[in-house]
């Protein structure tokens, strides 16, 4: 696929989610885009008495200069796909699910307001295993470990398969924790490329069948 197609694929992809999880749609707002919450121009209706407001995912204004600047600033290269994921919407997406493992994620959201600037904490957090291939974008479970991309297995498409490393084993090997033969003990599998991770996802929620919860 070129950039143009995918930013189109995951595009569409993001938006069937959002319309399909309903859910999902209420977060706390914020009055100012860069605080953290619903920016302004996300906001799809009032907020209510606790300060919630439902949100809707917006075209996004970043341009592919903007995610190069995040890889020149950590010394990466994202998979294609997920750079189409940063750049195709913006949205509130902070916590999803993986289906296929059945387990809780904290994802990389990318709001108008604060734009990239998750994706930079979750790198800087982990900056460490940048060294030792592993590209953090993520959290597994309630707050586990990094999600990364295996930057040393890349395809020949750009895309990179999707582990998880338990931060109870990471945190001990303190300096260690820039070389790949002292992680790699620690990395669990979890897709075999960005894409199928995003496939899994961010599939539609299918709603609950009319025999749910009948006796």
């Amino acid at each position: 696929m070129t950039p143009t197609d995918d930013i189109a694929y995951v595009g569409s992809l993001l938006d069937a989610y959002h319309y399909s999880a309903s859910h999902f749609r209420m977060h706390v707002a914020s009055e100012h885009p860069g605080d953290a919450g619903v920016p302004p121009d996300m906001q799809a209706g009032p907020v209510d008495e606790e300060g919630w407001v439902e949100w809707r995912v917006l075209p996004s204004t970043l341009q592919e200069s903007d995610v190069v600047a995040v890889e020149a600033e950590f010394g990466v290269r994202f998979p294609p796909v997920f750079r189409a994921y940063l750049l195709a919407r913006f949205h509130l997406f902070d916590q999803v699910r993986s289906r296929r493992h059945d387990q809780l994620i904290f994802m990389t959201d990318v709001p108008s307001g604060r734009r990239l600037r998750k994706l930079r904490d979750e790198i800087r957090t982990w900056n460490p295993l940048l060294a030792a291939g592993f590209v953090p974008f993520a959290e597994w479970g309630d707050g586990w470990g990094p999600m990364c991309f295996d930057s040393s297995r890349r395809a020949a498409d750009g895309d990179c398969p999707v582990v998880w490393i338990d931060r109870e084993r990471l945190i001990p090997l303190g300096q260690t924790m820039g070389e790949r033969e002292a992680v790699l003990p620690w990395v669990r599998p979890l897709y075999d490329s960005c894409r199928e991770f995003l496939a899994d996802v961010f599939a539609p929620v299918e709603p609950p069948s009319a025999t749910d919860g009948d006796a």
